[in-house]
């Protein structure tokens, strides 16, 4: 499975050794991805991005991830839960320290004390201050050795695309605060667009208009739950809409009320967020070099969440004139090639993809 740049497995022995103590991590702002190599496969870890703290003391952590979670509009007075990336962007280093550590006990085994080395996949314009607050995190938290890199890389190699090759690939990267374009050729990144904003955008914007259609406000769980049930993108070959039934709390009486909306609500809202990602789609073309056209025309993926909405695949096509693959695992993969290169330190190096090359 680690051989994607070409090379023969060599001491297998060595190498299921060195396995052993790596992970790859996918620090998202809605969910954080744990993957371990095991074997052929991966074992993995899906854990909320959410952490509980006092309010009056927001770097005292109560809890993490799904014991969080249960507590976002839930919880007393005295505690709120909150998510320590915003729009891909770290909000608190003491929150995500904790979310980080999690992640890494539960994908150890508890055993963290075993973990040496680890790799973050991080959306592609991170600033430089940004990439050293992860790399701080990880080391504190026991690594020994903390690499950061884009998503869309990571997405790439997980997903077991050419990338050593001239001809160039591209992903496209859909998260729930970010959204990555990022074209790659001779293993490395060429252009790259990121956009702040992807799948929380469009449960806001759901919660938005069946406030303001229905005078109905529902939570974000709601319209989460929506996304995923009906969710498509406006397009030619736009489906028959399809319904699902939502509760809110009535603005006028204050009640429970059940409403019912259907996948064009769902388009409608998430048509900003897909308009902004056709716009800066175009600029990378529009940048793109004659060389790489032909590569990305045969090799482009579509990760993250927001992937999967009904229609995306088409609009990009009638857009874009591109056709793309949506990823069979758009969830996991940007955790995978984090964990191929936790693996294979040396897999990013120049020399390493020049000799795939020969």
């Amino acid at each position: 499975m680690f051989s994607f740049f070409g090379k023969k497995d060599k001491e297998n022995d060595n190498k299921k050794k060195g396995l052993s103590n790596t992970l790859g991590i996918d620090l998202g702002t809605l969910n954080t991805v744990v993957a371990k190599p095991s074997g052929d496969k991966f074992d993995l870890y899906k854990i909320p991005s959410v952490v509980a703290v006092k309010k009056e003391d927001p770097s005292y952590v109560l809890a993490v991830g799904e014991e969080a979670k249960a507590m976002l509009g839930r919880t007393p007075e005295d505690i709120v839960a909150v998510r320590p990336l915003r729009q891909g962007v770290i909000e608190s280093i003491a929150q995500a320290e904790s979310l980080l550590v999690y992640s890494m006990e539960k994908g150890s085994g508890d055993a963290m004390n075993t973990i040496d080395r680890i790799v973050v996949g991080i959306p592609g314009d991170a600033s430089e201050v940004e990439k050293k607050a992860v790399e701080d995190i990880g080391t504190k938290s026991g690594a020994s050795y903390v690499l950061v890199i884009s998503e869309g890389l990571a997405a790439a190699i997980g997903a077991g695309l050419p990338i050593a090759e001239a001809s160039g690939t591209m992903v496209i990267d859909i998260g729930a605060g970010s959204s990555d374009i990022v074209v790659i050729s001779l293993g490395g990144i060429t252009d790259i667009e990121t956009i702040r904003s992807g799948g929380d955008d469009i449960d806001a914007n759901i919660v938005e208009r069946v406030k303001e259609l229905y005078k109905v406000e529902i939570g974000l769980h709601e319209a989460e739950n929506a996304k995923i049930e009906v969710g498509m993108v406006h397009s030619h070959s736009d489906a028959d809409p399809i319904q699902t039934m939502v509760i809110g709390k009535s603005i006028e009486t204050n009640k429970p009320e059940k409403v019912e909306i259907d996948s064009k609500l769902v388009a409608d809202a998430a048509e900003p967020i897909i308009t902004e990602l056709i716009v800066s789609l175009s600029h990378v073309l529009e940048r793109m070099s004659p060389e790489l056209i032909s590569g990305i025309y045969n090799r482009t993926i579509v990760v993250g969440g927001t992937s999967q909405l009904n229609g995306l695949k088409e609009r990009i096509f009638e857009e874009v004139g591109v056709p793309v693959e949506i990823s069979e695992d758009p969830m996991t993969v940007v955790a995978k090639g984090t964990a191929i290169v936790a693996a294979e330190p040396r897999a990013l190096e120049p020399e390493v993809r020049l000799k795939a090359m020969k």
